[in-house]
Order: C-alpha cells, then sequence, then structure tokens
C-alpha cells in the first residue's frame, strides 16, 4: 500500500436500533510491510446486541491482505451491581425534566413505591427522596418519611416540602443581582456555605454555591428566624436566609434545599449547574476530591498556590523544569521515591483546556495526604505532576503557546507527514492556525521540557488531560500509537474503575447532547497518524490520553471538574500498576 494508507482492525458493538455504542481501533499501519499482527480490545458497553468485526482500508491505493483473523471473549461479563434504591414520593408527571433526569442519575434504582408494598421499598433503600411540585405533602408520606429517619434513614425533601412539613411559610429569596447577566454575577448568585459538610461537598466555608432561579436570581429559602432541635443551617443566602439544611431526627438526617426551582444542569446554566449535588451528596454517592475554586487564576498566581501545597506537605516537591517560550517557568510537583518507576502527569499542552490541572493541583494535595493509599505506594513509584504545560496559552487563553504553536504536534512522531489546517483561511499554514506543528519536533521550549522527561529511562505511564465542551469531543480517553500492545486493555480497565466509582455522582448536559446524561468515561479508542506529545512519550511504554470536559469562561464547572480528574488519576494506579 501507499504510505497515506489506513490499515486497521476495528470491533463495532451495536444496539438493537443499529446505534453505534463502541468502536475502537488498532493502530493504523500504512506503506510496504510483511505480515504483522495487529490487534483490538474492547469492553463491550452495556446494551450491546451484536458486534461487527471489520478488517478495512482507509485512503492509499495498493493491496492488503488480511489473514488468521480471530475473535476472542478474554473475559467473561463482569455483572453490574444494581444501582442504590432511591425511593422517590412525589407529584412530578411522566414528562417532567426534572424526573427523567432523576432516572438517568439513579438509574433503575428510582422506584416509586407502591403503596400496598412501601415497606419492601424502603426495607433496603439508601435514601428517600420527597419532591411535591404543584401540591402539599401528603400527611401519609410525611409520617413515613419521619419514621424512615427516626430509624437511621438518609432524607432529601425540596425545601418548599420541608417547609411545609415543619409548618412554616417558604421564602422567595433574592440570592444574586443578575440584572446584568455575566458570568461573575451568575456565580454569585447563590448560597454561600456556612458549616463544612458532605452535603456541600467540594465548597469550602464563606464560597457561594451557584444557585439560583434564573433569570430573577432569586432561591426559595426558609425564614431568617427559623429554628428546629437538632436543625443545622449548611448554606444561606446572603441575608441569612436558611438555603441548605440538616435535619436530626432519631437516627437519621432529613436534609433540604431548593431544587424545584431551578433549571436544569446544562454545561453554560452556571446557576444549576450543581442541581442535584445536594440530593447525591445525602442520598448515594458524594463528591470525593472535587474541589471549587472561585475564579480562574493567573499563571503566576497557579504557581504560588503549586508552592503553597508543597511547603504544606514534606511528601511533596516543588521543582522549576525549565523556562516557556515566554520566559515563565513550567513548574512541577513531585511525590514518592526517586528512581522507581515514574508515573508522569499533565495538563495544559492546550492552554485554554486548564481545567483538568486544577483536578491534577487537587490529586497531588490528596496524594500527599494519603487519600489514595488503597491504589499508590509512595515507596514503589515517583509521580511528577505538571499541572499546565503551556503558561503563555494559559494566560491568554489560548490552544497555542504565544509563538502560535500548538504543542501537542511538536512530537516527532509521524512529524513530517502531518498537515494541519488553515484555520484562520489566510491561504496558509502558519503560527496561530489551529493546529500549526511548529518548524521541527521539540523546537519549542515548553517542548524540550516535556523531551527531557520523557526520555527519562524510569518513565513508565503518561497520562495526558485535555478538554472542551463539546460531549462528541470529550468523556474520551485516546490511546497513543505507540505504546506498548496491552496498553489498551489497561486502558479500559481505568475506564471500569473510575466510571464504577463515578456512578451516579455527576449530571450534565452538554452541546449537541438533548438530555443530561451522567459524566462518566464512555469511549477509549485509539489515536491515529498524529504527532501527539504521547507518541514520544509512551513509546513502548504505558499511557493514555483524557478529554474532559473543559474550556469554561470560567471556574463555576470546577468541582465536577476536579473530582472526575482525581478519580482517573486514581484508576490510572490500579490499572497500571508499577509491577507486570
Amino acid at each position: 500500500m501507499t504510505d497515506d494508507a489506513q490499515i486497521t482492525l476495528q470491533i463495532y458493538c451495536m444496539d438493537a436500533d443499529g446505534g453505534i455504542l463502541a468502536q475502537p481501533r488498532s493502530p493504523v499501519t500504512g506503506g510496504t510491510f510483511g505480515w504483522t499482527r495487529a490487534n483490538v480490545w474492547t469492553v463491550v458497553p452495556q446494551d450491546t446486541a451484536y458486534t461487527m468485526a471489520y478488517l478495512q482500508v482507509q485512503e492509499g491505493t495498493g493491496k492488503v491482505f488480511f489473514d488468521d483473523v480471530e475473535l476472542i471473549v478474554r473475559q467473561k461479563p463482569l455483572p453490574r451491581p444494581p444501582a442504590p434504591k432511591v425511593v422517590l414520593f412525589t407529584d412530578l408527571p411522566d414528562d417532567s425534566r426534572c424526573l427523567t433526569n432523576l432516572e438517568t442519575l439513579f438509574e433503575d434504582g428510582l422506584i416509586q413505591p407502591a403503596e400496598d408494598n412501601l415497606a419492601a421499598s424502603l426495607a433496603d433503600a439508601s435514601g428517600l427522596l420527597v419532591l411535591y411540585e404543584d401540591g402539599d405533602v401528603p400527611r401519609a408520606v410525611l409520617a413515613k418519611l419521619e419514621r424512615y429517619a427516626q430509624s437511621g434513614g438518609r432524607v432529601f425533601m425540596d425545601i418548599r416540602d420541608f417547609a411545609q412539613w415543619q409548618k412554616t411559610e417558604p421564602v422567595q429569596v433574592p440570592v444574586g443581582k443578575v440584572e446584568k447577566v455575566t458570568v461573575e454575577t451568575q456565580m454569585q448568585a447563590g448560597l454561600q456555605v456556612v458549616e463544612p459538610s458532605p452535603i456541600t461537598a467540594g465548597f469550602e466555608v464563606d464560597q457561594v454555591m451557584p444557585r439560583a432561579s434564573f433569570p430573577d436570581g432569586t432561591l426559595w429559602a426558609l425564614p431568617k428566624d427559623f429554628r428546629r432541635p437538632g436543625l443545622e443551617v449548611l448554606a444561606a443566602t446572603a441575608d441569612g436566609h436558611p438555603g441548605i439544611v440538616q435535619l436530626k431526627i432519631g437516627k437519621g438526617i432529613v436534609v433540604a434545599a431548593d431544587v424545584l426551582s431551578l433549571r436544569e444542569p446544562y454545561c453554560r446554566n452556571i446557576d444549576a449547574y450543581y442541581k442535584y449535588a445536594p440530593i447525591t451528596n445525602t442520598l448515594t454517592n458524594p463528591v470525593r476530591f472535587g474541589r471549587y475554586f472561585p475564579r480562574k487564576l493567573t499563571y503566576a498566581e497557579f504557581v504560588e498556590e503549586m508552592k503553597a501545597v508543597a511547603n504544606a506537605s514534606p511528601k511533596i516537591r516543588f521543582e522549576e523544569e525549565g523556562p516557556a517560550c515566554d520566559g515563565q517557568p513550567i513548574c512541577s510537583l513531585n511525590l514518592g521515591t526517586p528512581g522507581k518507576p515514574l508515573y508522569f502527569l499533565y495538563a495544559a499542552a492546550h492552554g485554554s483546556e486548564w481545567e483538568p490541572g486544577y483536578g491534577l493541583l487537587c490529586f497531588a494535595q490528596q496524594l500527599a495526604e494519603g487519600r489514595f493509599e488503597d491504589v499508590v505506594d509512595l515507596n514503589d513509584v515517583a509521580v511528577k505532576i505538571i499541572p499546565l504545560l503551556n503558561p503563555s496559552g494559559y494566560d491568554a487563553p489560548r490552544r497555542q503557546n504565544d509563538n502560535g504553536i500548538d504543542l501537542n504536534r511538536q512530537g516527532d512522531y509521524e512529524w513530517e507527514q502531518f498537515k494541519g489546517r488553515d484555520s484562520n483561511e489566510d491561504g496558509k499554514w502558519a503560527p496561530f492556525d489551529y493546529d500549526w506543528k511548529g518548524t521541527a519536533p521539540f523546537c519549542e521550549p515548553e517542548a524540550k521540557v516535556y523531551l527531557s522527561i520523557a526520555r527519562r529511562e524510569d518513565l513508565h505511564c503518561v497520562l495526558d488531560f485535555h478538554g472542551n465542551s463539546s460531549a462528541t469531543s470529550n468523556k474520551l480517553a485516546v490511546l497513543p500509537a505507540t505504546a506498548r500492545s496491552d496498553n489498551g486493555i489497561r486502558a479500559m480497565h481505568l475506564q471500569q474503575i473510575a466510571n464504577t466509582c463515578l456512578r451516579g455522582r455527576h449530571l450534565l448536559r452538554q452541546n449537541p447532547e438533548e438530555h443530561s446524561k451522567q459524566y462518566l468515561l464512555e469511549r477509549v479508542r485509539q489515536g491515529g497518524r498524529t504527532p501527539f506529545l504521547m507518541n514520544t512519550s509512551a513509546k513502548d511504554r504505558y499511557g493514555l490520553l483524557i478529554e474532559l470536559t473543559a474550556g469554561y469562561a470560567s471556574t463555576y464547572g470546577t468541582v465536577l471538574q476536579t473530582d472526575v480528574t482525581c478519580e482517573l488519576c486514581r484508576a490510572l494506579f490500579e490499572a497500571y500498576p508499577p509491577v507486570e
């Protein structure tokens, strides 16, 4: 075949309606060669009706032979654990978007109990959810939730339902100035956290959780003077109205917040991004590692934050790896034992894809605190973390560095063959075009710093974070074409581990999705013949590139973004252990 040929194996996993659930492919082969073994792995997704094995040639001219093709089941199906049971009492209609989203979030664990079998429904429930929008909560339901909490159960109620139960009047309170709708005003339209609690996980005391009824900037809350024995106010409006409360009842708790007046969680709905977070934090799968950042830091400020994290722990070493093209230092956080297998984690090679870098900062801090001891022994590994590889692009914010170079096209793998596009339509492919590769591999200062790490003999595994706000291009892992043959199956193991931990935690709708979906790592696919930096560093090693939701106008999404980043980093060490 000619050199431009793309010869691959591919497995299609199809649902009963002919929809594609997965379509991983092997590394691309081209040119002239003798018999060459190729393989592709996949985990068959839930709801797959049948699979198809493709032997295919794209582009190029010539002839190719396929022989000795086999499709092997390497592992028997693993039963999917049932979703935690959440018992819902509601008057929401069947076509309610809120009800649809709850069904998406809690899957088949969400049940509306039959009156004649209520005891059985509550017997093994993780929690009880009360959402009445148009009418009062029936007295019988109030009596049941009280008994359930008395016996140690966890209950979540919309705050207007809670007010009815406690025989008080809810108040619709202005929580933010949104006359001029900006990102900043919407981020301040919400509830200020007043007590640390798992219910507000990810948010620190005094931070504002964006939470409002758009566009008037109001929220339902309790009266300022509302008091009950066992009541704890977790978050309040600026003028002191309780907005998220927890009431101890016997051995259990009842948590309340305004849910029903909020819009649905869309990536641009700042006011409703965490609409369901108090519910999941109360009943099922709370945020574990996420952290909210009230604003995006400058690169210089971010470096100071890195230094503060290092200074707070003797287990972290702060290092300057070398200068970027604008003279700012490229900085790393280092943990573990020098000389042991090295894990290199980095983000923001594209400066505008900055949010996973904040997740890496959180991961480094919590790794030093011992929160990942179940999968990481710092005596057996070395860890180097560069949260922001492209300082000038981060500050701009812009994909390229200050020289207009796409750093992730600076690798030496297939660099000569790679041709990008004239994205600014000035008649030439040149600096500041979308994926301008520069004048030579590793010619940029940032890429030279990267190459010095890639050449280390102790390098074992690489994790590269990217991001964008389109659901068609994130929730995705891309495998380097140069990695070891078992890299793909390990990556799919990582996917299984992370998704098991994240299941039922985060709900989000992105462009161009029509409905909200759980935020999970949905796809693992083979990368192509592109000079990704990873195709250099992961050659004959392990590694993957992960695309997450990123590139936002500010930091309002960082609880989800940092939480998911940390879960993926944790899964990396479990799926790619240092001992083969």
